[in-house]
């Protein structure tokens, strides 16, 4: 069971020992995404992040990059919508060493001009590659149409226009904001008990937080939803379809229900959709599904990779399946297999201490709660035939769908076809 430590200033450490284990995974996690930004800054979080790694008061970017990678260790970083984290892997030996290196990144970083210059143009050259990837449109573009205008919609690297202006200033700005102890989540597991991992947090983290006093943490509200549709068309060699449907929020209730709809509907090589789409009509090479939930807002989509001639026939047969779904529901053999699934994958993750310290650190983070592996198999084996049917019917339905198409001109009426 993770043991949970709550300092005076609002920062939480959250400790998984695996006593058998030789490494251990360390990630401090920010409540600093996209969510936050407004459309002048958005790209901000993501930028902040590149930023950390580019040197200290007393580190040259290589010298940061060695210090980690002279201990065999393995280092790196992500934003998301809601958070940010920065996190290493390590052997036992090396963990205070690799800690003592991430908190000096994260307290002194002083991001040189040279460095902002270069980085600008890396960041830029990540958004050009994105331009390059039909997929990657099509995920900003569902969100869009999920979300319209709501920051939820933005896009997490930004836009060109932005990157191009950020400084110094605006990033120290950006973390006096947000990279708050009560905002702050530091995450272990693996070698390390909660002893040491408090010992280590006073000793590299807690004190550095003395400037900052305490504020509120900015939650993202529900965004108000539309059926919307938004398209890119542009000459890729494939197309890329997503179509979304607002559900449930991270954590709800129902979320180990639409864990299980998910493989039902699309979520692996034995599922409604990948059988009858590519398997059988041979329709699409890649066609899945997957929800997107956030603290108070989420949906669940469906993305194919199609040529453009088969909008249509592919679009008509994704909404039969859900129809079929919908009308009939789901079989008890593929009930069962999606719970077997939803638990192995769940047991899988335990094996591995970096699944576990990114899983214990985003639900302190975003919920503040502890994560128990063993509550989540009671929600599994709670879920019934029935729960997956009634949340089918309930968020499903034509009246709720939005849409994004990326790829060649086509002949296809997408919203139609799933309102109809």
């Amino acid at each position: 069971m993770a043991e949970v430590i709550r300092y005076d200033n609002g920062l939480r450490v959250i400790t998984e020992h695996f006593p058998a284990l030789r490494s251990a995974a360390v990630g401090i996690f920010v409540g600093a995404g996209s969510t936050g930004e407004t459309r002048a800054d958005n790209g901000l979080a993501h930028f902040t992040e590149h930023m950390m790694f580019k040197g200290t008061d007393k580190m040259s970017p290589f010298e940061i990059a060695a210090a980690f990678e002279d201990k065999g260790a393995v280092v790196n970083a992500f934003t998301s919508k809601e958070c940010t984290c920065y996190y290493f892997k390590s052997v036992d030996e090396n963990v205070e060493s690799c800690f003592a290196t991430l908190g000096h990144i994260f307290f002194d970083s002083v991001f040189p001009r040279d460095e902002l210059e270069k980085e600008r143009n890396v960041i830029i050259e990540e958004i050009n590659m994105g331009e390059d990837d039909p997929s990657d449109i099509c995920y900003d573009l569902i969100a869009e149409a999920v979300y319209g205008g709501e920051s939820l919609a933005f896009p997490i690297i930004g836009n060109i226009g932005n990157v191009k202006k950020f400084d110094g200033d605006d990033i120290r700005r950006f973390m006096r904001e947000h990279y708050r102890p009560e905002n702050t989540v530091i995450s272990f597991a693996g070698c390390v008990d909660s002893d040491c991992a408090d010992k280590l947090v006073k000793k590299y983290i807690l004190g550095r937080f003395a400037e900052y006093s305490a504020a509120p943490r900015r939650i993202q509200a529900v965004a108000k939803v539309k059926s919307g549709f938004r398209e890119r068309i542009k000459d890729f060699e494939q197309s890329n379809i997503a179509v979304a449907y607002p559900t449930i929020p991270f954590n709800d209730g129902k979320t180990m229900t639409q864990s299980a709809l998910n493989l039902i509907a699309g979520g692996g090589m034995s599922s409604r959709l990948f059988q009858s789409i590519r398997e059988k009509q041979g329709l699409a090479y890649s066609v899945y599904t997957s929800p997107s939930a956030y603290v108070n807002n989420g949906y669940f989509a469906v993305y194919l990779n199609i040529t453009a001639s088969n909008t249509a026939r592919a679009c008509e047969s994704v909404r039969r399946e859900l129809e079929k779904l919908a009308a009939e529901g789901v079989s008890d053999s593929e009930f069962m297999r999606a719970g077997t699934q939803l638990k192995s994958a769940l047991l899988f993750g335990q094996e591995n201490c970096q699944s576990v310290m990114l899983a214990g650190g985003k639900l302190l983070l975003m919920c503040d709660e502890i994560y128990d592996v063993d509550k989540r198999v009671r929600e599994i084996d709670a879920v019934t035939p029935s729960d997956v049917n009634e949340f089918i019917r309930r968020y499903l339905t034509p009246d709720r769908v939005c849409a994004a198409y990326v790829g060649k001109d086509y002949d296809a009426d997408i919203m139609k076809i799933f309102k109809e």
